[in-house]
């Protein structure tokens, strides 16, 4: 079963307190779930620190309270002014169950539930939970989001983001305030039903109570709280502007043309890399006979293990810039013993050539230990004559 939690500025809530405070919720709503759900209720009325790219926040979040996880679909908006003025506002928060996620996902159900309050109701507890709407949804062009004027790729850019990255946030960036939930729904509707109600998202993100999550969040471009959290550890960002068009990538396609946005495959590196200090590359000549060294600038040239990897005019830099390993010259030579066809590949940096580098160093080092060695001598040699001298004069 559902259960029902509206949270409002009233002149006496459920539990007694005026104020911002209970306004109705379901019996048998778990107690230890309501603080999470009243941090959630909170809103911004100032516009200038409000980071949200929509005037209502339409979200679902995943609160874990006491080794328990509850799916949240939420509609927090202003309502007016309360009893003695003050702006208000209310926020209808609905825990759903399992049985009860509709395959289409949770943005079709925030779109389709005819029950959410939009005004204060009537104070008090109630009997059941609300009856939620079911249905299924096939993937479909993004026309919401061309509808506002923007390339219907971007769905499928944000999409990839989420099934590529599903523990870390997204931040989409829009241009100005819009009404963002239909834009969320086509986002959706690109990703597999049995992967939908794992997508967390809020159209004016805020805040997070402690163990919530929200993966994907909608921001205002220009905010000022914006650069913070774009700047979260591994948060992914898509910046959306009207007049840029998406790439032509497989999920801006799929956006496009309606089809299901699949996770990608990331090509894992093949050699394990340790840094050598001062190490150079040394390169093979290409076919054509022009060096590989005899470059400006930055480029990309593959690399044995199949890898983009950086070429730069200071290559030492770079983290692959080392000595090989044994494993790594066997694998190597296997590639190269396979490959049926001449190209031009990045040749191991040579082993002579790290210990010609490395030398002048090894070098420096042997002096500085030969020297405070003697310095220790003559310090202790001079300290034993010291001692000597003074006993002598006593005597």
């Amino acid at each position: 079963m559902s259960f029902e939690f509206v949270h409002a500025s009233v002149e006496k809530g459920v539990r007694g307190e005026s104020g911002f405070t209970i306004a109705a919720i379901t019996r048998g709503l778990p107690a230890s779930l309501e603080p999470a759900l009243a941090e959630l209720s909170a809103y911004d009325f100032d516009r200038t620190r409000a980071i949200g790219a929509d005037r209502v926040d339409w979200a679902h979040r995943i609160l874990s309270v006491q080794g328990k996880s509850y799916t949240v679909l939420s509609r927090t908006s202003p309502c007016g002014n309360d009893g003695s003025g003050r702006p208000n506002r209310i926020a209808h928060h609905v825990v759903v169950s399992a049985h009860e996620r509709t395959p289409a996902g949770p943005a079709w159900m925030l779109a389709h539930f005819r029950g959410l309050h939009e005004v204060v109701p009537t104070v008090g507890e109630r009997e059941t939970g609300p009856e939620l709407p079911q249905g299924d949804e096939a993937p479909r062009p993004a026309h919401a989001w061309q509808a506002v004027g923007f390339d219907p790729g971007w769905a499928g850019i944000v999409a990839q983001q989420l099934v590529d990255h599903p523990s870390a946030i997204c931040c989409v960036i829009m241009p100005d305030e819009i009404d963002a939930l239909p834009l969320v729904g086509d986002v959706v509707a690109l990703i597999p039903a049995d992967k939908r109600w794992l997508i967390t998202f809020s159209t004016r993100f805020q805040r997070l109570p402690a163990g919530g999550r929200c993966q994907l969040r909608f921001l205002r471009a220009g905010a000022l709280g914006v650069r913070t959290m774009v700047a979260e550890p591994g948060a992914r960002v898509v910046e959306v502007k009207p007049d840029v068009s998406a790439d032509d990538s497989v999920a801006a396609v799929a956006a496009r043309e309606g089809r299901f946005v699949e996770p990608s495959t990331p090509v894992a590196p093949r050699l394990r890399v340790e840094p050598v200090l001062q190490a150079r590359p040394v390169f093979e000549s290409s076919p054509s006979g022009d060096r590989d060294d005899d470059f400006a600038g930055e480029r990309t040239r593959p690399s044995p293990s199949g890898l983009q990897r950086p070429v730069h005019a200071d290559a030492h830099k770079f983290a692959w810039d080392r000595e090989p390993t044994d494993a790594q010259l066997r694998h190597h030579e296997s590639e190269s013993s396979h490959s049926g066809a001449e190209r031009s590949t990045v040749a191991l940096p040579r082993v002579d050539a790290v210990l010609r580098d490395a030398t002048p160093v090894l070098d420096q080092r042997r002096h500085d230990v030969l020297s405070y060695a003697l310095f220790a001598y003559a310090a202790i040699a001079l300290a034993i004559a010291l001692v000597l001298f003074f006993a002598l004069t006593r005597t």
